[in-house]
C-alpha cells in the first residue's frame, strides 16, 4: 500500500483518488491551519473515531458495519439534533468546537440512519480533523475509518475500502504493522470486502485482525471474538463449513473459559453455539446443545421457567431438519418431535404469570411457522388466527400485527450463487480484480400456503448467463414465507420483487455470448 499523498479539501464534498501505484495526484489546497495537507484516498471524510468502535458484519444481512463512537473530544451534552442545527457564530467558534459540532451532527445522522447526510458531514469533519491533527495522526486514521462506515452503509463499498485502507496505512506509518489501533479499520475493511463480493480478500483481512489482537492482547483475549465471528461469516459465505466449525469451536472455548459448564452463566455461550450448529447444518449436534441448555435450566430453575422458551423453540425448529437442508421437510417422526417441544414453549408462555403478551406471540408464531415449513398450512392458519386476535387486543399491539402478520415474512431463506461462469461453473471467489457486477430481478407472488408462485424474470443485466438465471429461479421456488393475513385470514400476495446481484468476468460474458445465448427481457 502506498503512502498517502495529495489531498484535495473542499467545503462540502471531497473527491480523492484511491491509493494505487501510479495514481495521479489530485490537486491540493490549504486547510484551515494554513498547511498543505496530503492524502491519497477515495472520498475521504469523517471525524474522530474511537478505537473501541466495532465495524463488523451483522449476522445474515451482508455485513454493514456499525457506527463508530466518538472519543473524549466529542461533547457529551449540547449536541445539535439532526435537522435542527444549532445557531452558532462560526466567527467566534474555535476549530476544536467546530469539529465537535460537526462530529455530533455526523453521529446523530448515523443514529437516525441518514447515511447520505452522514457522508457529507463526514467530509466536513475530516477537513477539520486533518487541519487540527495533521494527516499522520491516529485522529486522521479514525476519521477515515468513520467515513468508511458511512460509505459502507450507503453501499459505496469501493470508497469504503479505500478509506479503510488509508486508515490502515496511516496507523502502520505512525505506529507499526501490529498496532492495536489497526483492528477497527481491519474489521471495517473485511466487512466491506465481504459485502462487495470478495470473501477471499475478507478472510485474509479478518485473519490479520485476529493476529493483531493476539499480539496485543494474547491468544485468549475476548476482544477477538467479534473478529472471529466476522471471519466465520466470511467462510460461511464461501461455503467452507469445515473452517467455520473450527472457528466457532474456538469462539466457544474463549467465551466458556472459566465458566462452569453446568451453570446458568454458560447459557448464552451454549445458545450461540447451537445457533452456529444450526447454520452449519449440524442438526444432531444442535439438538444435543439445546437439550443441554434445557437440562441446566430445569435443574437450576424448574420446569416452567421462562428461560426454557428459547431453547425449547430452537430444539423444536431443529426437527424440521433430519440431515442436509434438501432433506428438511415431511419426515413424520421429526415433525411430531418438533411439535411437542414448540407446544411446550407455548404452554409456558401462557401459564407462567410472569410471561408477557410478546412472549405468547413469539411462541405461537414459532409454532405456526413450524406448521408452514412442515407442509401443514391448515394448522398454521389456526395458530395465526390466534396470534391475530392476540395482537388486535389494543392499540399498543397493532404495530406488531402489521409487521408480523399483515405482510409476508420470509421463513426459509435462499442463498443463490454470487459468482458465475459458463457451463454451470460456480466459483467461491474470483481471481484478481477484473470482475463486474450483474443483476437479476424477478417478480413473484406468495400463496396462502407460503409458497412462491408466478415467478417471472423482468430484468437481466447482462442477459447471457442463462445458467445463473435458472439457478436463481430454482432457488426462488424454495423460498418459503409466513403468508400475509387480512382480517385474520391468509391471503395471496402479488408482485413481490427479488433482486440478485452476482459477479462475473468479461471473459465469461464473451464465452457465454459466443455460445449464441439469447438475452432475456431486460428493462
Amino acid at each position: 500500500m502506498n503512502p498517502l499523498r495529495g489531498l484535495l479539501l473542499a467545503t462540502v464534498a471531497v473527491s480523492f483518488t484511491a491509493s494505487t501505484a501510479g495514481a495521479q495526484e489530485p490537486e491540493s489546497d490549504t486547510a484551515a491551519s494554513g498547511a498543505t495537507l496530503e492524502v491519497d484516498v477515495a472520498n475521504v471524510a469523517e471525524s474522530v473515531d474511537d478505537s473501541d468502535a466495532k465495524p463488523v458484519p451483522e449476522t445474515g444481512n451482508g455485513g454493514a458495519p456499525r457506527p463508530a463512537e466518538s472519543d473524549d473530544r466529542a461533547p457529551a451534552t449540547g449536541e445539535p439534533q439532526l435537522g435542527e442545527p444549532a445557531i452558532v457564530d462560526e466567527a467566534e467558534e474555535t476549530p476544536e468546537e467546530k469539529l465537535q459540532r460537526y462530529f455530533a451532527l455526523y453521529k446523530d445522522a448515523m443514529d437516525n440512519e441518514a447515511y447520505q447526510e452522514a457522508d457529507v458531514l463526514a467530509k466536513q469533519v475530516v477537513e477539520l480533523t486533518i487541519g487540527l491533527f495533521g494527516v499522520d495522526s491516529l485522529d486522521s486514521a479514525r476519521a477515515l475509518t468513520n467515513l468508511g462506515i458511512a460509505q459502507h452503509q450507503n453501499g459505496d463499498y469501493e470508497a469504503a475500502i479505500a478509506n479503510y485502507e488509508a486508515a490502515i496505512d496511516i496507523i502502520e506509518r505512525v505506529e507499526d504493522r501490529l498496532n492495536g489501533n489497526l483492528v477497527n479499520p481491519l474489521k471495517g475493511l473485511g466487512a466491506a470486502e465481504l459485502a462487495s463480493g470478495r470473501p477471499d480478500l475478507a478472510a485474509e483481512t479478518f485473519e490479520r485482525a485476529v493476529h493483531v489482537t493476539h499480539v496485543n492482547e494474547g491468544p485468549h483475549n475476548l476482544d477477538q471474538v467479534e473478529v472471529l465471528e466476522s471471519l466465520a461469516e466470511t467462510y460461511l459465505a464461501g461455503g467452507n463449513f469445515d473452517e467455520v466449525e473450527k472457528i466457532t469451536e474456538i469462539i466457544f472455548g474463549l467465551e466458556a473459559r472459566g465458566i462452569p459448564l453446568d451453570s446458568l452463566e454458560i447459557l448464552p455461550v451454549l445458545e450461540k453455539q447451537a445457533n452456529w450448529q444450526h447454520r452449519l447444518q449440524l442438526f444432531e449436534k444442535e439438538r444435543y446443545t439445546w437439550r443441554k441448555i434445557i437440562d441446566i435450566i430445569e435443574d437450576k430453575a424448574g420446569d416452567d421457567d421462562l428461560r426454557l422458551i428459547a431453547p425449547l423453540t430452537g430444539l423444536g425448529k431443529s426437527y424440521l431438519y433430519v440431515g442436509d437442508v434438501d432433506a428438511a421437510f415431511h419426515h413424520p417422526s421429526s415433525i411430531t418431535s418438533g411439535e411437542v417441544y414448540l407446544k411446550r414453549a407455548v404452554r409456558i408462555s401462557e401459564d407462567n404469570p410472569a410471561a408477557t403478551w410478546e412472549m405468547q406471540e413469539d411462541t405461537l408464531l414459532s409454532l405456526g411457522d413450524f406448521y408452514i415449513l412442515s407442509g401443514q398450512p391448515s394448522r398454521a392458519r389456526k395458530v395465526y388466527r390466534d396470534v391475530w386476535d392476540l395482537l388486535s387486543a389494543d392499540e399498543q399491539r397493532l404495530a406488531r400485527r402489521h409487521d408480523h402478520l399483515e405482510a409476508p415474512v420470509v421463513l426459509q431463506e435462499i442463498h443463490p450463487p454470487r459468482y458465475v461462469g459458463i457451463d454451470g461453473e460456480v466459483r467461491t471467489a474470483l481471481p484478481g480484480d477484473d470482475y463486474e457486477q450483474g443483476q437479476l430481478v424477478y417478480d413473484y407472488s406468495v400463496s396462502t400456503r407460503g409458497y412462491t408462485t408466478d415467478i417471472t424474470l423482468v430484468k437481466a443485466e447482462p442477459g447471457a448467463f442463462v445458467d445463473m438465471q435458472r439457478t436463481v429461479e430454482r432457488e426462488l421456488r424454495s423460498l418459503i414465507y409466513r403468508p400475509r393475513l387480512a382480517n385474520g385470514e391468509a391471503v395471496d400476495t402479488q408482485h413481490l420483487t427479488y433482486t440478485h446481484t452476482f459477479f462475473y468476468r468479461q471473459s465469461d460474458l464473451a464465452d457465454a455470448t459466443a455460445q449464441g445465448v439469447v438475452a432475456p427481457v431486460s428493462d
